[in-house]
């Protein structure tokens, strides 16, 4: 990937994962169900970069991005239609490089998707594009007098109302910030403040209607000063800053915003304390901004790239942290429940992935794109949802360690709770629009009952261990992601081939796995409880997990 953008994510990117060489596959299958904790969705094999995702509905999702063709960066799409994702041909305005960045949808046949391409004399070029539910194809956008413009970010209020926004270089060479406008006929530059005399840039736009417009990025006081954090509001009529503040006193840079049903947003990016990288995560309305604490991986660098709302008290946002001193990165996702923000397990915790683009749809469904060294990655989550009439789906499944999620559907308050008289969790009372998260960190079935409601439902947990083993050779059975809080136990029981049902295994543990030789060919099936030693309360058993063993 080139460096054309040299200040729309300067604070992001120079961390972030170049795009390389995309394949010619075209579809990925292999599709699972959507689960109540975020999951790994297959895509298509080849080295992308993807930077932008919206949901039109659950089977219509966009994301976009950028590959390498062997000559120069081309412009990415791809589909997914509720089953896989699909490569969708984009166009390319000419023969150097060309980005995607952001993307929105007013309808399956109105979609929009914004970056930037470079001229053959090296300019850097609006770049926007339309589907119109065939084909994708190029629309005519404005540059101001300059050297370089870049989009990264697009909004899509109505047919006729669509915006998006970016940065573009002035004459004395500080980039300020592009705000652009489709009336239905043609895209229009609307004039957009900037704050300070150094950079300003816009990374993030969202819309509650078409006189409610929030746009967020960064700028800086002097040319070469810090940044610091930028929020613009549109009221209808005229683009004004919004004050917002800048925790730490250092860097700081918003990435992306969303405008919530009640009249207020959150927007989500980062700042520097002076060790190291914090997330940052500010809520507020015209009148003004708070910074709402997050939860960070501790001793780490830690970045918000994008956020999303299901519901007023169901809200995620995603980026990446990283070892201080490294750029091993790792997925990051955080929650807001309506009451606080905390970490949730990403499909995404091997090593070089970063999430980039996040986007959700009411009834607790979220979608987060990004990358790895050599690919694109996604996941997405279907929360449980919780009303008047019980928990849909009543049974689902989670893998160890997985943070499982509802979404409060119903027209009324809902108190969940863990029924296996463990006392693992209590909700407390959940508002509709709110939502809850719970860790599952070890093996078992788990009974959870809706105390207003009295419906049940239950999350099974199976051991981790590998599909196939060969006589002779260990494998390793794991039965929890984490020790046991103090006064709990782990039971763990085998059903070999010759045993007529499952036996004691490991009983009474505090380790987290085990080893085991197989001596003869067959299956072996494991499964295991979490137990409290002091009441005597436990899990039911997990669903039995299977190893088949082979005579090498």
């Amino acid at each position: 990937m080139t460096s054309a953008d040299p200040i729309g994510r300067a604070l992001v990117v120079s961390l972030g994962v170049a795009g390389l060489f995309i394949s010619a596959a075209s579809a990925v299958g292999g599709a699972t169900a959507c689960r109540p904790a975020w999951s790994e969705m297959p895509t298509p094999p080849g080295a992308n970069s993807f930077y932008g995702v919206a949901a039109i509905t659950q089977s219509d999702v966009w994301a976009v991005g950028s590959h390498y063709d062997g000559v120069d960066d081309r412009p990415t799409a791809e589909h997914f239609d509720g089953i896989q994702w699909v490569i969708v041909n984009v166009p390319t305005p000419g023969p150097s490089g060309a980005y995607l960045r952001g993307v929105a949808g007013v309808s399956g046949t109105d979609v929009w998707a914004a970056g930037y391409w470079i001229t053959t004399s090296g300019l850097s070029n609006t770049l926007i594009e339309h589907y119109d539910g065939i084909s994708w194809t190029i629309v005519p956008s404005p540059n101001p007098p300059s050297s370089a413009s870049y989009l990264g970010t697009v909004a899509a209020v109505a047919t006729n109302d669509v915006w998006v926004a970016g940065h573009y270089l002035d004459n004395s060479g500080v980039y300020r910030t592009l705000v652009e406008h489709w009336d239905g006929t043609s895209w229009m530059i609307a004039s957009s403040p900037n704050a300070g005399n150094g950079d300003n840039a816009l990374n993030g736009i969202a819309a509650a209607s078409s006189n409610d417009i929030w746009a967020v990025g960064y700028q800086s006081s002097a040319p070469g000063a810090a940044s610091s954090t930028l929020v613009l509001h549109f009221d209808g009529t005229i683009w004004t800053i919004v004050p917002s503040p800048n925790p730490g006193g250092l860097t700081s840079s918003l990435a992306g915003v969303v405008a919530m049903a009640d009249g207020r947003i959150w927007a989500a990016g980062f700042y520097y304390d002076g060790t190291q990288g914090r997330t940052l995560l500010l809520h507020g309305d015209s009148s003004g901004f708070a910074a709402v604490p997050g939860e960070d991986f501790p001793g780490e660098g830690n970045v918000l790239n994008g956020i999303a709302a299901s519901g007023l008290g169901d809200i995620f946002a995603a980026g990446y942290h990283y070892p201080n001193g490294t750029s091993d990165y790792q997925g990051l996702i955080e929650h807001y429940d309506g009451k606080q923000w905390r970490r949730v397990s990403s499909a995404q915790g091997a090593s070089y992935t970063y999430l980039s683009g996040i986007t959700a749809q009411s009834g607790g469904a979220a979608w987060a794109v990004g990358n790895t060294l050599t690919a694109t990655i996604a996941e997405s989550v279907c929360e449980i949802q919780v009303s008047e009439a019980g928990f849909v789906p009543e049974a689902a499944s989670a893998t160890l360690g997985d943070t499982v999620g509802w979404t409060i559907t119903g027209s009324s308050s809902h108190r969940l709770v863990d029924a296996s008289g463990m006392q693992l969790f209590d909700s407390g009372s959940r508002a509709p629009g709110s939502s809850f998260q719970f860790t599952f960190d070890s093996a078992g079935t788990y009974p959870i009952i809706d105390r207003p409601a009295r419906a049940t439902s239950v999350i099974a947990v199976p051991v981790d261990l590998p599909e196939t083993g060969t006589t002779g050779v260990p494998f390793t059975v794991t039965w929890s992601a984490a020790p046991p809080s103090e006064g709990f136990l782990f039971d763990v029981q085998i059903r070999t081939p010759s045993d007529r049902g499952f036996r004691n295994w490991r009983v009474g543990q505090t380790d987290i796995s085990a080893t085991f030789v197989p001596p003869a060919s067959g299956a072996y099936a494991f499964r295991a409880r979490l137990r409290d030693s002091v009441t005597g309360k436990f899990s039911k058993w997990s669903p039995s997990a299977v190893v088949t063993v082979a005579n090498p």
